[in-house]
């Protein structure tokens, strides 16, 4: 996420513009304030309110944490350095910020992969005992340590020099070999793997749900039928942008930065503006995932209009203090709303049991 200076091509670089600069001043700005408060208004409501913490609502919360990460190291300092030219944090925060940064991504990349993973088996497997909130935790703090420790040796490699009479922040590797192979490694499981498994899980959650709706006909009321077509176009759509949304801002980052671990000069003057283009694209991630399931999720759609107001005017009313009603859950997990009763009566209840699972995501 820390880019070198030391080159002399950089002074020649695009990046030096002043307009170009104002630019990504002002996109860094917005996805740092967009990022923030979307991800912390999803921990706020997931914390504020017993019946949100599920074991789906706490992967939305790890998501939310370390997309929070990634707006307080990534998208302020990144550019600061490139534009000031020189690194003048000092040689702690060299180290720390580009280690915080590498662990942030990490974490934000296995835990939509857990989340994917998490929806596969509660659709295709729905009768399967639900993941226990202590098995959660477990993976939560499985994936923190994974983390924390292959993204170690990048931290650890980060030191501040001297290059021209100024000071900068680079990676130096003793070998040139350990470089290269440290960047596949990180493009294979920061990327290619994740993206994999996520494009694999919604397809086979589609795929289900399609089957899902076109199966027993005439068994279900015409307002039923309904209902539940337009509940699998918006998980469909739902499905959809959570893949297309992970490979476009991911993929050019990691094809940059693996491109330039290979060949320093193939990108000459330009780099930076790659560069910056492609970082840019991939820390914008951490606006889309709670405006994602804020907007296509209607429960939650509904809980962050209520919420809203009550941060906004800072009121100590019922709803912020958890008292006015039972809250459904963020990105519905198990839980059945409408007693059986109220089913038809032919519908087989081995049909009735994965409704409320395999439309709410």
């Amino acid at each position: 996420m820390i880019i070198n200076n030391d080159d002399d091509s950089s002074k020649n670089d695009l990046i030096n513009n002043i307009w170009i600069q104002i630019v990504f001043y002002f996109l860094y700005a917005v996805i740092f304030f967009l990022g923030l408060f979307g991800n912390l208004l999803v921990c706020y409501i997931v914390y504020s309110n017993k019946a949100m913490q599920t074991v789906t609502n706490l992967f939305i919360t790890n998501l939310a944490l370390s997309d929070i990460l990634l707006c307080a190291f990534a998208v302020p300092f990144t550019p600061l350095y490139t534009f000031i030219g020189k690194w003048v944090f000092g040689k702690v925060i060299c180290h720390l910020l580009a280690y915080a940064q590498a662990t942030s991504v990490y974490v934000s990349t296995l835990t939509l992969t857990v989340i994917a993973i998490d929806r596969f088996f509660v659709i295709l497997h729905p009768l399967r005992q639900r993941m226990k909130l202590s098995t959660c935790f477990t993976i939560l703090l499985g994936i923190w340590i994974f983390s924390m420790l292959v993204t170690l040796p990048y931290g650890i490699c980060m030191q501040v020099k001297i290059h021209d009479g100024r000071e900068v922040c680079e990676e130096d590797w003793s070998l040139e070999y350990i470089e290269k192979a440290f960047g596949f490694s990180t493009l294979v499981m920061q990327f290619i793997i994740p993206f994999i498994i996520i494009t694999y899980c919604y397809m086979r959650i589609s795929k289900r749900l399609n089957q899902r709706a076109k199966s027993k006909p005439g068994t279900k009321s015409a307002r039923r039928e309904e209902a539940d077509r337009e509940k699998k176009k918006r998980t469909n759509r739902m499905l959809i942008a959570m893949v297309t949304i992970f490979g476009i801002c991911w993929f050019p980052l990691n094809i940059v930065n693996f491109v330039n671990d290979l060949y320093h000069e193939l990108f000459g003057d330009f780099f930076h503006l790659f560069f910056f283009l492609a970082h840019s694209m991939a820390v914008s991630s951490t606006c889309y995932n709670p405006f994602l399931y804020a907007w296509l999720n209607e429960n939650f759609r509904k809980e962050f209009k209520q919420v809203l107001p009550c941060i906004l005017r800072n009121t100590a009313s019922r709803y912020c203090n958890g008292d006015e009603h039972t809250l459904d859950t963020l990105l519905h997990s198990t839980v059945i709303t409408s007693p059986v009763k109220h089913l038809e009566p032919r519908e087989p209840i081995a049909e009735r049991i994965p409704q409320t699972q395999e439309y709410n995501l």
